[in-house]
C-alpha cells in the first residue's frame, strides 16, 4: 500500500473513531470483561471500527466459532493493551458453550509481507483469551513473499501451541468452512455489514446495562425488605407496606419497560430487509429475554410471599393493639361495675342508681359489640397458616372471660336494683301502714278499720311480722340491712298493738253488757318469745348452712382444679410429646431426643387417659354428693398408686435427659412460645407431683365442713386412702433411690417403714469403740432391715441412699428402751455378736418403729410350727421388754439435735427424709425461711390455700412444703399461701455474702 493510501486510511479512521466514542459515549459500551483502563489505549467502541479483528459469527463445519483478522495492513498499529482488550471482547460474544469448545482463527496476509504473519501469530499465542482450535493462514500472494512463506512454513510451525494451516488460497479454506459462514473478502457469500454489526452490538450492550442495573436494583429491594424491621406500630407497619409496595410498583415497570425494549431489539435484529443477520446477537437477545421472564418471575413470587407476610403481620399487630385497647377498656367497665354498691335508701335514690345503671348498660353494650367484633376479627386471623393460633386463641378467650364478667356484674347489679326498689316500695308502704296504724290506735278506731288495716298489710306481703322480716331480710344488702332491721321492729310492734287492739275490741263486741277492764294480754311475750327461739334456730342454720356453702366451695374447687390439671397435660403432650414423635420434626429434633419421648415424659399419656376419660367424669357425675366424691377416691386408690409411682420413679431418668438437652434448646423453647408457657417444661412436668399432693388437702378442708355420720366418715376414709397413696408413691421413691444394695429387694417383702436415724453400731469382732453416731437411712421390709447412708442431694434436690448394712428379720432381737434417751431402741443379731442403736427423731417414731418390728417379729412366729417355734422362741428372749444399758460397755450416747419433719394443716405430705449429719455430707440446697424471693411468671391461685403471683413481684418464705410447694408471703400485705416452687427463685441482693448464701440451702 502506498504512503498515500495509508494517510487516506489513516484520516478516514480518526473520523470514524471520533463518531464512534462519540456514540459510545452516548449508548455507553460493555467492557466490564477487559481488566485494562481508558489510560492503556483506546476503547473498545474506537478499536471495533477499523476492523483489526472481526467475530461475524460464522461457525466452521465443526460448529466452532469464527474469528478473522482482515488484511487491512493497520494490525501493526495495535498496542498490547489494545490488542488484549479488543479480544477478550470479541471471544465473550459467542456463548459460553461454543466458546468452551474453541475458535477457529483466520488471518489474511495475502497484501501483507510474511514476518507480518509471524508477528500476528506470535501475538495471538501470548495474548489470546480463547481456546485456539486452528489457525488459518492466508499468506502474502507475491512471488516473493510466497517464495519466503515456503521457506519459513517448515520451521516456524513447531514454535506455537495451536495447530497452523497455511494456505496458498481461499479455495483451501472452503474444506473447514461452508461458503455460508465466510464473508465476501474471503470468497464466500455471508453478507456482512460491519456497520450494522456495531449499531446491534451497542443496543445489545445497552439493553445487557440496562438488565444489569435492573438486576442490581432487584437485589438491593430484596435485601431491604428482607432485612426490614416490621415494626411493633400498626400505623409503621402499614407505612412500610405502602413504600415497599410503591418500590415494587416502580420496579415492575422497569422490568416492563426493559422486556419492552429486549423485543423491540430482538425484532430489530431479526429484520429481513438488514443485509447481514447475525445469528449470535438474535441467541444473546433471547437469552436476555428468558433470563429477563424468569427474574420477573421469581421477583413477582419473592414479592407475593413477602407481602402476604407483611399483611398478616399488619393484621395481627393491629388485633394485638384492637385487644389491648378494648381489654383496658372492659377492665375499667369492669372496675366501675365493682364501685357501684350503693343501692340507696329511698325510692328516689334507687330510681336515680337504675338510671345511672341503664346508662352505663348502654354504654358497656357498645364496647362489647366492640369486644365481639375484635373476638371475629382473631376467629378470622386464627384461620391463617401463618397465625401463632395458640397466643390469638389465649387473646380472645381474656376478652370473652373479660366480657362475661362484665355481663355478668352489669345483670347481678341491676337484679340488685330491682329488689331494692322492690325493697324501697315495700319499705314505704310498711312506714305508711304503720303510720295509719298508729293513727287508728291512738283515734280508738273500731273493729272495722283494724279489720281493713289488717286487710291493707297483705298489699305489701305482711301476713305475719316474722315472715314479714325474714323476706326483707333476703332482699337486704349491707347499706339496708340496719333500715330493714328498723322498719321491721316498727311492724312488729304495730302488729302487736293492732292484734291486741283487735282481741280487745272482739271480746267488748262479744259481752256488750258487762264491763270489761283492758288487762294486758299474758301473750305479749309470746312473739318475743318466738323471736328469741327463731333467733337460736336460725343461728343454728346459719351454721349449718355456712358450712354447706364451704363445703360447696371445696368442692367446685376440687372439680375446677382438676380441670384445669387434665386441661395442663393435654397441653404439653399436644405441644411438646407430639411435636417430638412427629416424623418431619426427626431432623430438627436433638440427637439425645429422639426415640427418648418415654423417657422424658414417663407415662404422662397414660395419666392424662385416666383423669380425662375416667377420674374427671366421674367426678362430674358425683360433684352434687360429697359421700359419692368420697367414694370416687377409694375405688380408684390402686389407680392412684401405680399410674403415679411410676411416674416418681421416672423422674430421676427425665431429669437426667433434660440435663443432656437444656430447656434452653431451640426446639423446646419453639414448643415453649407456641403453648405461651413462661416457664419451661421442667416446671410443667412437676404438675403431676404437686396434683397427688394436693388431693389429701382439698379432703381434709371437706371433712372440716362435712357434718357427721356417713358423709364424715366416707370422707375420712378417702382421705386415709389417699395418704396411703402418698405413703406408697414416697416409699418407691425413696428405694428406687438405694444404689449398692447386694440383695434383690424385690424378695425381701413389702416396704413397711422407711425414716432417718443416727445409728451407733458394735460388733464384737471390731474392737474398736464407735460413740459417734452416724446419720443412716432406714429401711423396714417384710424380711429385712437395710441401713443406707444419705448421700448430698443432686442438682435436682433429689435424695440418694448408698448402701452399708442389712439385717435379716429371721435373725435379729429388739431391744424396745435404752437408758438415757426415750428415742432410743436397739436391734441385734443372735447372741448380740452385732449391736444397732438407733435414735429416732421423736418419740412417737421410735413408737411406730418399735411396735412394727414387734409385729413383723411375732407375725414370723405364727408362721412356725411344734418344735421350731420353741427354738426360734429360744433364740428371741429379748422380744421382752429389757433395759441394755446394763451390758452396753461404755456411757449412754448424748441426743443429737436433729430435725424432724412435721405436717399441720397447711403442710404437704412429707416428701423426703431429713438430711445427713455426716461430717462427709454436702448441705441441703432448699432455700431458708424468711427469704427473700422473686415471681418468675404469673401464677392464678386455685382454692382458698393458694396465692396468686404477679411477674417480678416479691414474697417471703414463711414454710417449706413438699412436691414443690412453698408458703410464702406476698409483699406489700397483699395475702399469703401455697405457691409453686417452680414459679420463685431466690431475690439476690448486694448483702448477701458467700456465708449467707451458704446457709440459704441448710433447711
Amino acid at each position: 500500500m502506498s504512503e498515500r493510501d495509508s494517510a487516506s486510511v489513516s484520516v478516514v479512521a480518526a473520523g470514524a473513531c471520533c463518531r464512534v466514542r462519540r456514540r459510545m459515549q452516548c449508548f455507553g459500551f460493555h467492557e466490564a470483561e477487559c481488566d485494562c483502563g481508558e489510560d492503556e489505549g483506546r476503547s473498545i467502541g474506537e478499536l471495533l471500527l477499523p476492523q483489526y479483528a472481526l467475530a461475524t459469527g460464522g461457525l466452521a463445519r465443526d460448529s466452532r466459532p469464527l474469528i478473522t483478522f482482515p488484511d487491512h495492513n493497520n494490525f501493526h498499529s495495535l498496542s498490547a493493551p489494545e490488542y488484549r482488550r479488543l479480544l477478550l471482547y470479541l471471544t465473550s460474544i459467542p456463548s459460553l458453550l461454543e466458546a468452551e469448545m474453541g475458535f477457529h482463527l483466520i488471518i489474511d496476509r495475502r497484501k501483507d509481507r510474511w514476518n507480518s504473519v509471524k508477528a500476528a501469530l506470535l501475538r495471538i499465542s501470548e495474548f489470546f483469551p480463547g481456546i485456539i482450535h486452528t489457525v488459518f493462514v492466508l499468506r502474502p500472494a507475491s512471488f516473493l513473499q510466497k517464495a519466503l512463506s515456503e521457506v519459513s512454513n517448515k520451521f516456524f510451525k513447531e514454535e506455537f501451541r495451536f495447530r497452523v494451516v497455511v494456505c496458498s488460497a481461499v479455495e483451501e479454506l472452503y474444506e473447514h468452512f461452508d461458503r455460508s459462514q465466510l464473508t465476501p473478502d474471503l470468497g464466500g457469500e455471508m453478507q456482512y455489514s460491519h456497520s450494522e454489526w456495531i449499531q446491534q452490538r451497542i443496543a445489545l450492550e445497552k439493553f445487557s446495562t440496562l438488565m444489569k442495573d435492573i438486576s442490581v436494583k432487584l437485589d438491593n429491594f430484596m435485601h431491604e425488605i428482607v432485612d426490614c424491621d416490621m415494626g411493633n406500630d400498626p400505623t409503621q407497619t402499614k407505612d412500610l407496606l405502602n413504600c415497599q409496595e410503591t418500590s415494587y410498583k416502580a420496579l415492575k415497570s422497569e422490568l416492563s419497560s426493559a422486556t419492552s425494549q429486549g423485543e423491540e431489539l430482538l425484532t430489530q435484529v431479526r429484520k429481513p430487509n438488514l443485509t447481514y443477520n447475525i445469528i449470535s446477537h438474535v441467541a444473546a437477545v433471547e437469552r436476555l429475554l428468558v433470563q429477563l421472564e424468569e427474574t420477573e418471575k421469581q421477583f413477582d413470587n419473592f414479592w407475593q410471599k413477602h407481602s402476604t407476610k407483611l399483611n398478616h403481620w399488619l393484621k395481627f399487630r393491629t388485633f394485638l393493639l384492637n385487644f389491648k385497647q378494648m381489654q383496658a377498656t372492659l377492665d375499667n367497665h369492669l372496675k366501675t361495675a365493682c364501685d357501684m354498691t350503693e343501692v340507696g335508701e329511698t325510692v328516689n335514690r334507687v330510681e336515680s342508681l337504675i338510671q345511672e345503671a341503664k346508662d352505663f348498660e348502654k354504654l358497656c353494650n357498645s364496647d362489647l359489640d366492640a369486644a365481639s367484633a375484635v373476638i371475629d376479627e382473631g376467629e378470622i386471623l386464627m384461620k391463617d397458616p401463618l397465625s401463632s393460633v395458640d397466643h390469638i386463641e389465649s387473646k380472645c378467650e381474656e376478652l370473652r372471660r373479660t366480657s362475661s364478667l362484665l355481663i355478668e356484674k352489669i345483670q347481678k347489679r341491676n337484679a340488685l336494683l330491682v329488689k331494692a326498689r322492690e325493697l324501697m316500695d315495700r319499705i314505704d308502704k310498711a312506714n305508711d301502714w304503720c303510720a295509719t296504724g298508729v293513727e287508728i290506735l291512738a283515734a280508738e278506731g273500731g273493729l272495722a278499720a283494724v279489720d281493713k288495716l289488717l286487710e291493707d298489710a297483705k298489699s305489701f306481703d305482711l301476713t305475719a311480722p316474722e315472715e314479714f322480716r325474714e323476706m326483707l331480710m333476703q332482699s337486704a344488702t349491707q347499706e339496708t340491712r340496719a333500715l330493714v332491721t328498723q322498719v321491721s321492729q316498727r311492724v312488729e310492734d304495730v302488729w302487736l298493738m293492732v292484734t291486741v287492739k283487735r282481741a280487745t275490741l272482739q271480746r267488748a263486741a262479744a259481752r256488750p253488757a258487762r264491763p270489761v277492764h283492758a288487762v294486758p294480754p299474758n301473750s305479749a311475750a309470746l312473739p318475743q318469745q318466738m323471736e328469741t327461739s327463731g333467733g337460736s334456730e336460725s343461728s343454728g342454720g346459719e351454721d349449718a348452712e355456712a358450712r354447706r356453702s364451704r363445703r360447696g366451695h371445696v368442692l367446685a374447687e376440687l372439680l375446677q382444679t382438676e380441670r384445669v390439671y387434665v386441661q395442663e397435660l393435654g397441653s404439653i403432650l399436644t405441644g411438646y410429646k407430639e411435636e417430638i414423635e412427629k416424623p418431619e420434626n426427626q431432623h430438627i429434633l436433638p440427637a439425645a431426643l429422639v426415640g427418648q419421648a418415654d423417657v422424658l415424659f414417663g407415662n404422662l399419656h397414660e395419666l392424662f387417659t385416666f383423669h380425662q376419660e375416667i377420674f374427671l367424669k366421674d367426678l362430674e357425675r358425683s360433684i352434687s354428693a360429697t359421700e359419692l366424691v368420697a367414694l370416687c377416691f377409694v375405688e380408684k386408690r390402686e389407680t392412684f398408686f401405680r399410674l403415679y409411682s411410676y411416674y416418681c420413679q421416672n423422674i430421676p431418668r427425665s431429669e437426667r435427659l433434660r440435663e443432656t438437652l437444656v430447656d434452653t434448646h431451640l426446639f423446646l423453647q419453639a414448643c415453649q412460645t407456641r403453648l405461651g408457657h413462661k416457664l419451661p417444661l421442667a416446671a410443667y412436668l412437676l404438675k403431676p407431683v404437686q396434683r397427688i399432693t394436693k388431693y389429701q388437702l382439698l379432703l381434709k378442708d371437706l371433712l372440716r365442713y362435712s357434718e357427721c355420720g356417713s358423709m364424715s366418715t366416707g370422707i375420712q376414709e378417702a382421705l386415709d386412702c389417699m395418704l396411703v397413696v402418698l405413703k406408697w408413691v414416697n416409699d418407691s421413691m425413696h428405694q428406687i433411690a438405694i444404689t449398692g444394695v447386694p440383695v434383690d429387694l424385690s424378695q425381701q417383702g413389702e416396704l413397711l417403714l422407711q425414716s432417718s436415724f443416727l445409728v451407733v453400731s458394735e460388733n464384737k469382732r471390731d474392737l474398736r469403740l464407735r460413740l459417734r453416731p452416724r446419720r443412716r437411712h432406714v429401711f423396714l421390709y417384710e424380711k429385712a432391715m437395710l441401713f443406707c447412708k444419705p448421700a448430698a442431694k443432686n442438682s435436682h434436690n433429689k435424695a440418694t441412699y448408698h448402701f452399708k448394712h442389712e439385717l435379716q428379720m429371721s435373725q435379729i432381737g429388739l431391744t424396745e428402751s435404752v437408758k438415757g434417751d426415750v428415742r432410743k431402741f436397739e436391734v441385734w443379731r443372735q447372741g448380740r455378736s452385732e449391736v444397732h442403736t438407733l435414735t429416732a427423731p421423736s418419740a412417737d417414731v421410735k413408737r411406730v418403729w418399735v411396735e412394727r418390728i414387734k409385729r413383723v417379729l411375732l407375725d414370723q412366729l405364727k408362721e412356725l410350727k411344734g418344735e421350731r417355734v420353741r427354738q426360734y422362741a429360744a433364740n428371741h428372749k429379748a422380744l421382752i421388754q429389757a433395759n441394755s444399758w446394763d451390758s452396753s460397755g461404755g456411757p449412754p450416747v448424748p441426743p443429737t439435735k436433729i430435725r424432724a419433719g412435721s405436717c399441720d394443716a397447711h403442710d404437704e405430705p412429707c416428701w423426703s427424709t431429713d438430711p445427713s449429719d455426716d461430717d462427709d455430707e454436702e448441705p441441703d440446697h432448699t432455700p431458708t425461711v424468711g427469704c427473700s424471693l422473686v415471681a418468675l411468671a404469673e401464677y392464678t391461685a386455685v382454692g382458698g390455700s393458694e396465692v396468686s403471683l404477679r411477674e417480678g413481684q416479691h414474697a417471703e418464705l414463711l414454710k417449706v412444703g413438699c412436691a414443690g410447694w412453698w408458703y410464702v408471703r406476698i409483699a406489700g400485705g397483699q395475702g399469703e399461701g401455697w405457691a409453686p416452687a417452680a414459679y420463685l427463685d431466690q431475690r439476690k441482693t448486694s448483702r448477701s455474702s458467700s456465708r449467707d448464701h451458704g446457709r440459704l440451702h441448710d433447711h
